[in-house]
């Protein structure tokens, strides 16, 4: 799972629940269940998981 998009949500999560202190980890843990999730609810829809799909983009895969 893409490190970025970890990250990117688990701020996110941090800002909705009102920037406590010292719930990083709990935070990080959230997010990377519910980037997991995602993703595998994508896989079954039969799309790419995101963060395959970014990474193809970012290092010019495929082209």
């Amino acid at each position: 799972m893409d490190e970025h998009r970890i990250r990117h949500r688990a701020y996110e999560i941090w800002e909705q629940e009102g920037r406590p202190e010292g719930r990083r980890a709990e935070h990080w843990e959230r997010a990377c269940r519910e980037l997991q999730e995602e993703d595998e609810r994508a896989k079954e829809q039969g799309a790419e998981p995101q963060g395959l799909a970014q990474a193809s983009a970012d290092t010019g895969a495929g082209i």
